[in-house]
């Protein structure tokens, strides 16, 4: 079997290019402090559905006992491999449900949420009249229409709305590849153009704690777990997550191999799409 690799995959679309958006993007961002509570608020919400979407992975993986089997078991009963593939996925949605990096319950969402309130904290100290209400700030930081198009897309592609077959769950598999392997960087270049452009910002969220539920939180938390210079849980996902699909393409017959690889490589494409767009327009008004 040949293997599905780091750089097949990033042959599929200009890495260079997502990286400049990305950076474009943040570096905009950081011109004013009103400019900063849009963008992260935004990507915030976006972030906030694929940890969803991965548990909905997961799932759709381990129910579909007819389509990963071992071959060298003739027992149907003893056959399966579906769990033990959706296993390799699961793995990202652990973290994103309770991030094994502390000893309390911290969702990914929650560490968001502490970083957006840290912000608007800092915020009140040098843009007050960008957060005098709660009402000003709903509007401030409600969705546009083109997220929530895009956070519809983000559960397609993990697999929601579709059955339960060879080609949606590798598809939905390879979506999942997309978002590991581009937000391991951008995380990254986030968290250094914040450093570099907003260094007062980034100290007061690094000293910060902020109440989420009933667990407080460091308010860079979110940033730093996931950049190269943290945690990098992106990069970990990634490699459990290719791990994954080239375990159930040995559970699959070697005939079905290049389809496999065929939907798995859209599904990939697909996010990559998904992921520019939000580069472009998440500083729009």
């Amino acid at each position: 079997m040949n293997p599905v690799s780091i750089a097949e995959l990033k042959g599929l679309t200009d890495f260079d290019h997502h990286e400049t958006r990305v950076s474009h993007a943040i570096q905009a961002a950081c011109a004013s402090p009103e400019m900063l509570l849009r963008f992260f608020s935004r990507y915030a919400s976006w972030n906030g559905y694929f940890g969803s979407g991965v548990a909905t992975l997961a799932g759709k993986i381990g129910r579909s006992r007819g389509l990963f089997r071992d071959a060298g078991e003739a027992i149907d009963a003893l056959a399966d491999r579906s769990v033990l593939v959706a296993s390799y996925i699961f793995d990202a949605a652990r973290d994103e449900f309770d991030d094994r990096s502390t000893t309390y319950r911290d969702t990914h969402r929650d560490l968001a949420q502490a970083m957006l309130s840290g912000l608007i904290h800092y915020l009140r100290g040098v843009a007050p009249e960008l957060t005098q209400t709660p009402a000003a700030l709903n509007e401030r930081m409600a969705d546009p229409a083109w997220l929530r198009t895009l956070d519809t897309r983000v559960a397609q592609g993990y697999g929601s709305f579709s059955q339960d077959l060879h080609e949606t769950i590798f598809a939905s598999i390879g979506y999942h590849l997309g978002s590991e392997l581009l937000a391991d960087r951008e995380f990254s270049i986030i968290d250094a153009a914040l450093r570099r452009n907003a260094p007062a910002l980034v100290t007061f969220l690094e000293q910060h704690r902020e109440r989420i539920g009933q667990q407080d939180h460091t308010a860079y938390t979110w940033i730093v777990i996931h950049s190269g210079s943290g945690g990098a849980v992106e990069e970990d996902h990634f490699r459990l997550a290719l791990e994954g699909v080239n375990f159930a393409l040995g559970c699959v017959p070697a005939a079905t191999h290049d389809e496999a690889r065929r939907h798995l490589h859209y599904g990939f494409q697909n996010f990559a799409r998904d992921h520019r767009e939000f580069f472009t327009c998440v500083n729009h008004t």
